[in-house]
């Protein structure tokens, strides 16, 4: 479950400096909503496979909703076309990289997708896989130390994403996810 301290299912703010570095935002996908539904909706065959996956190991306890699921994601509006760069956190879809006693938290390498929005058309890509920071279960982790954060370099139309742990960065968690 996410810590108290992560900001759930709010989409960003806009913005006037898009480079500008912000927290990604967290949703946990276990019990849709209206809030989580575009999360829901990119993610629908994962969640699926991660509920199948519960399933087939003898765990029924989730019949009332989805196996535990969580999704972090980076929202960019423009108006013409909106684009969310989403991870997805499921046990089986992810392998860990990294445990940090310290800061309570497990860096995960998760599946990253895209999302276009351009009017009522819906582009859907893979984007590889990404870091994925879950805290330890009721954990409060301290976020001026320890998160995950994006920014948009408008002039090269990239997503840059990066993880820091204790105040530094992590390795292997900083990369580019270019629009076009």
């Amino acid at each position: 479950m996410m810590g108290e301290a992560f900001t759930v299912a709010k989409a960003q703010s806009l913005t006037a400096d898009p480079g500008t570095w912000r927290p990604m935002s967290y949703a946990d996908l276990q019990r849709p909503s209206k809030v989580t539904a575009t999360y829901t909706d990119i993610w629908k065959d994962g969640i699926e496979e991660n509920n199948r996956n519960y399933r087939a190991r003898g765990d029924e306890r989730f019949a009332a909703g989805n196996a535990p699921v969580t999704e972090a994601h980076f929202v960019i509006w423009s108006a013409r076309r909106s684009v969310v760069v989403s991870a997805l956190n499921t046990v089986t879809g992810c392998e860990v990289k990294s445990v940090d006693r310290v800061a309570h938290v497990t860096i995960k390498l998760c599946p990253l997708r895209m999302a276009v929005y351009e009017g009522v058309q819906v582009r859907t890509l893979e984007a590889g896989r990404a870091c994925f920071l879950e805290p330890e279960a009721s954990a409060a982790v301290d976020t001026s130390a320890t998160a995950a954060y994006a920014s948009y370099d408008v002039p090269t139309r990239t997503v840059k994403i990066g993880m820091i742990v204790n105040h530094a960065a992590v390795d292997g968690c900083s990369f580019n996810v270019p629009l076009h």
